[in-house]
């Protein structure tokens, strides 16, 4: 389901700024500059230098802030990477960097760079705790740092882009709340890639689910065994779970949720027991005759009526149970609480 990374921190190439020739230039490709631009945490910044070919002497001044450093190394091969780094101080975020490389054949390259960085936190995105409001067509997420903005692509059945957008967020870290685009009915997939800074993290979520019509087996009274006169109707449940599978199945991992439902006559934690027991037997044979995919089911007993009555109250249309598919639990705003689903 979830598909997710994140960048904190990159190299910056840059060629010969403020090039100051004392003998002569050597070409751009010569002396490859670079720097960290997002030190990590407990990281000194450092300026990354790389030359084409074997140098005699380099050397590197380093200003930033009060802070003044001088590097000196004679004798470098070509084409390994020399890293200068000086202290860590959070306070100071830009230097200016002077470098002076000799090179075996003559050639001299003399050079400032200025180098600004940022000790900002690497950005990262944790979906332990993420939900999805289907009334408010919002997603949230919790981040390890700012985000400033979201790139949200929304993927359909068969997965069409039905539409991609870049929406404005200045917020985090915490929890983050994004926008997903498209018709909430017919979104599958979200893929959103978070930007903060110079650092993004991207991840993918699904608020996809869908009710599965069916008519409801009936039981004997106080069982929860499925008498065979009551399997055509499992047998037609399968059929469409198939169909489900056919245009949904490539864009998301289908997971099949069955809710057990009671009327109210009789003692409530029983019936939450026996609900929980139907919809076990329901998920078995779903099992036994073909269905491959995740099952989870949940007994809600007298908790999740379909029509409202009293205590004591004999009523067929509560005795019923919910299927449902998505690639996650039914989300908030779907009209089936949030609880800890059993697999099958």
């Amino acid at each position: 389901m979830i598909a997710f990374a994140s960048v904190v921190r990159c190299l910056l190439v840059l060629f010969c700024l403020a090039l100051v020739s004392t003998v002569a230039p050597a070409a751009a490709a010569d002396l490859d500059i670079g720097y960290i631009p997002n030190p990590a945490p407990g990281e000194q910044p450092a300026l990354l230098l790389t030359p084409s070919r074997a140098l005699t002497r380099l050397d590197v001044v380093i200003d930033a802030g009060d802070l003044h450093v001088e590097f000196h190394k004679e004798a470098l091969p070509g084409g390994q990477q020399q890293r200068f780094a000086w202290a860590r101080d959070t306070q100071v975020t830009s230097a200016s960097a002077h470098v002076l490389a000799v090179f075996e054949d003559g050639y001299v390259s003399e050079l400032t760079v200025p180098v600004e960085y940022s000790y900002a936190e690497p950005l990262s995105v944790s979906l332990d705790h993420a939900s999805a409001d289907v009334a408010a067509r919002t997603l949230t997420v919790q981040t390890t740092a700012a985000v400033e903005r979201a790139d949200i692509v929304a993927y359909g059945a068969h997965k069409a882009e039905l539409d991609r957008r870049t929406v404005d967020l200045s917020q985090g870290p915490g929890d983050v709340v994004i926008p997903w685009v498209g018709d909430p009915q017919d979104v599958v997939l979200l893929d959103v890639t978070l930007h903060g800074g110079n650092a993004w993290a991207g991840f993918t979520y699904s608020p996809w689910f869908l009710d599965i019509p069916h008519e409801d087996v009936l039981f004997d009274t106080d069982r929860a065994e499925i008498d065979s006169t009551e399997e055509y109707k499992l047998r037609h449940t399968l059929q469409q779970l198939d169909a489900v599978i056919d245009k949904y199945g490539t864009v998301v991992p289908v997971k099949l949720y069955i809710a057990g439902c009671t009327d109210t006559v009789g003692d409530a934690a029983h019936n939450r027991d026996l609900s929980k027991q139907r919809a076990r037997a329901i998920a078995a044979w779903l099992r036994a005759h073909g269905y491959a995919l995740p099952i989870f089911y949940h007994g809600f007993g007298e908790g999740l009526l379909a029509v409202k009555t009293g205590d004591g109250v004999d009523n067929a249309q509560n005795r019923r149970a919910l299927y449902m598919v998505g690639a996650n639990p039914p989300p908030a705003g779907s009209g089936v609480p949030s609880v800890r689903w059993n697999e099958l």
